[in-house]
């Protein structure tokens, strides 16, 4: 989750829930406005709820500075926003463990025998070194 914070970044705060099993991710306390803050976190595979608010309710754009979130998940952006007055929200992900695919099998047969021996003998050519 990376937040780029406004000119009142303590009224910032979000919450990444597993809908799975309940648990729950809270956002730092943001204290330095206009800054750049990325939180990083090894979860798994699950279905999540991301929700960022603003207590004042004015969103992180464009009011009181240019802030914005993004979440990523496995480098690919899930959601992204800063403009909003009610809670931002997106469900992304599934409860439904993903099956592995069942091994290859080979289906290819060949279109010919192999030969076992050559079909024509080598032939030596001797060269002359004066060539």
């Amino acid at each position: 989750v990376n937040v780029s914070t406004d000119g009142f970044p303590m009224e910032t705060s979000w919450s990444l829930t597993n809908n799975c099993d309940g648990t729950r991710v809270s956002s730092p306390q943001y204290t330095i406005p206009n800054t750049l803050y990325t939180n990083s976190r090894c979860l798994p595979y699950a279905e999540y709820t991301f929700v960022i608010s603003d207590s004042f309710g004015d969103g992180i754009c464009c009011a009181h500075g240019s802030g914005n979130y993004e979440v990523l998940l496995d480098g690919m952006n899930v959601t992204s926003g800063g403009e909003f007055i009610e809670p931002d929200s997106k469900t992304f992900g599934s409860c439904n463990p993903v099956e592995p695919t069942s091994s290859p099998t080979n289906t290819l047969t060949p279109s010919h025998q192999p030969t076992l021996s050559p079909t024509s003998e080598l032939e030596i050519i001797e060269i002359p070194d004066n060539l």
